[in-house]
């Protein structure tokens, strides 16, 4: 048991003699390697740095600071003179006074008379009355005729047209009332007779019209504007025409959004003693409603108006009751700042034709008319205007409609003698309507070289396509004119109008079988007129007019030329109460 032991202590000394020799023999190692040629490298591997809250702690002393004494010292300037020998003396000037133009006085009452050859008088009074603040009262009469002349013709060729206008105007804080009464009659010759004739014929026809008009426009409210025009229209044989219109403006203001509303009444009634080919009285009449509402967009340079137009249609002759819808869009672009605007228009309407109207366009037109209104269902307008220059502006644009029932002008047919009036044997116009497709193309082109002289050059070309028709009856192809505006001096001043009017068409048809049915063409013509005024005192003027220099023998209706070389001279004078 004892030596079980033993050998146990002995046997765990000799493993720990083992281990110090093994050691021991390792430290002398590591010297014998220190004494080798070959340098040890030393590697220091640092921890990045993580800062904490607890690592950080509060300066309790503050910081001192020094100051220093910048105290300004004061300087002292001598200044040393020595007198300069000088020969300068200013002198006294003046002051300049604005030289003082005499002021011109204005006056308010006009007349003027003149004479010329064919028989020819002008005369015209104007009056103007001022009754109290924001009240006026007006008068008008002109008066213009001719004893005729024409050369070769067999019937009376002598018209007049007389004027007298009353007018009475009222301003307010709020509301400007202006009321009309005008009498026109005008006096006229169906002297174009295609044939020679040796029966009796009166070619006198006399148009008479009354009409009375009263207007309202508000400077604030909803209800800007609101008239009444009440017309009476009639004629030598028998002829009465009645309209009465009333139209207003309204501005609404629906849900922020700004809306233009056009409302109005137009009613329409006449009659004529009897139709082209029989005695039987005509009638005709209807009353058209119409609401146009519109809305203004502004985006920057675009503008647009976007709206509509409604109307309804009574007419109680035909036995017509309908509506009609037609577009009102107008848009526009400023391209160059406002110096050049493209724009476009899409539009439509229903125009009320009237006896008055046409009669205004076309004189010798017989008293057996069939009246009744034409529609636009659409007018497409695109075009672009502005300035070229400081001095020249111009407006090229184009064009396409479609016309229902547009009214046209024909001659009537030559009847035979033994039913003769006074306007049936070719001397007079028919309206004929037709269904009609137009196309124009249109330009302008304004020159404003000075405050003294104006120019404006204007034309247009035209194409047709006719439904019914076989052309469009007395519409020319092409139209321009130039008018002329030119102060050459204060005293002296010149007005020039020159046109030049296409060739057109007509038709000449006949109940007997001994005259034939033709097709008129109806050749193109140049007018140049020009009017010359020189002021010989501040109320005294003289003029000279000359209308048609160069003497043109043309027609501007079938069988009816025109007066030749025309001149005529006369005064003015300027008055007040």
């Amino acid at each position: 048991m004892i030596n079980i032991k033993l050998k146990y202590y002995l046997s765990l000394l000799f493993i720990l003699a083992i281990v110090f020799f093994t050691q021991n023999i390792e430290a002398q190692n590591s010297q014998i390697r220190a004494k080798d040629s070959i340098d040890t490298q030393v590697v220091t591997i640092v921890k990045p740095y993580t800062p904490k809250i607890s690592d950080a702690f509060k300066l309790n002393q503050a910081p001192s600071i020094k100051v220093f004494n910048n105290s300004q010292k004061s300087i002292k300037y001598t200044v040393f003179s020595t007198p300069a020998i000088s020969t300068f003396r200013p002198e006294k000037i003046n002051s300049l006074g604005l030289k003082k133009f005499k002021k011109e006085k204005l006056f308010q009452n006009f007349t003027s008379i003149g004479l010329g050859n064919y028989g020819t008088v002008l005369g015209n009074l104007y009056l103007n009355h001022k009754i109290g603040r924001g009240e006026a009262l007006a008068g008008y009469v002109d008066h213009s005729s001719s004893q005729g002349g024409i050369d070769d013709l067999q019937l009376e060729d002598s018209f007049s047209n007389n004027t007298v206008q009353v007018n009475y105007a009222k301003a307010l804080k709020t509301f400007i009332w202006n009321t009309n009464l005008v009498y026109a009659r005008q006096a006229i010759n169906w002297y174009g007779l295609p044939n020679p004739t040796t029966f009796s014929i009166n070619s006198k026809q006399v148009y008479s019209e009354l009409s009375l008009f009263s207007g309202v426009q508000f400077t604030t409210g909803v209800f800007k504007k609101g008239s009444i025009d009440f017309q009476r229209f009639s004629d030598a044989y028998g002829s009465d025409e009645y309209r009465l219109k009333a139209e207003s403006v309204l501005k609404l203001n629906i849900f922020d959004q700004l809306i233009n509303t056009d409302l109005s009444i137009d009613y329409l009634n006449g009659k004529f003693n009897q139709n082209y080919l029989d005695p039987e009285q005509n009638s005709y009449g209807n009353t058209l409603f119409s609401v146009v509402s519109s809305h203004k967009y502004l985006q920057g340079d675009f503008a647009v108006s976007v709206g509509v137009r409604v109307a309804f249609l009574i007419d109680s002759n035909r036995n017509i009751n309908k509506f009609y819808t037609y577009p009102n869009i107008k848009a526009s672009y400023s391209v160059v700042n406002s110096i050049v605007l493209a724009y476009a228009q899409l539009k439509g309407d229903l125009i009320q034709n009237t006896y008055s109207d046409f009669a205004q366009i076309n004189p010798f037109i017989s008293p057996t008319l069939e009246i009744r209104p034409s529609s636009t269902p659409y007018k497409l307008i695109v075009g672009s205007k502005g300035k070229l220059s400081e001095s020249m502006a111009y407006d090229l644009n184009g064009s396409y409609s479609k016309q229902n029932d547009k009214a046209l002008f024909r001659s009537n047919t030559i009847l035979n003698p033994s039913v003769l009036t006074n306007y049936n044997q070719g001397n007079s116009f028919r309206i004929v309507y037709d269904d009609v497709a137009v196309f124009i193309a249109s330009g302008a082109l304004e020159f404003d070289m000075s405050k003294k002289l104006m120019l404006r050059l204007k034309g247009d070309l035209y194409k047709y396509s006719s439904n019914l028709e076989p052309t469009v009856w007395n519409l020319p192809d092409f139209e321009a004119s130039l008018f002329l505006n030119y102060q050459i001096s204060d005293k002296w001043a010149l007005v020039g109008a020159l046109f030049y009017y296409g060739s057109r068409q007509d038709f000449t048809t006949n109940d007997s079988l001994l005259l034939e049915t033709a097709n008129e063409n109806l050749d193109s013509f140049f007018d140049a007129n020009f009017q010359l005024d020189f002021q010989v005192s501040p109320q005294w003027g003289t003029f000279l007019k000359v209308n048609n220099m160069t003497n043109a023998n043309y027609s501007r209706w079938n069988n009816y030329p025109v007066q030749g070389f025309q001149v005529l001279a006369g005064t003015s004078y300027k008055f007040d109460f």
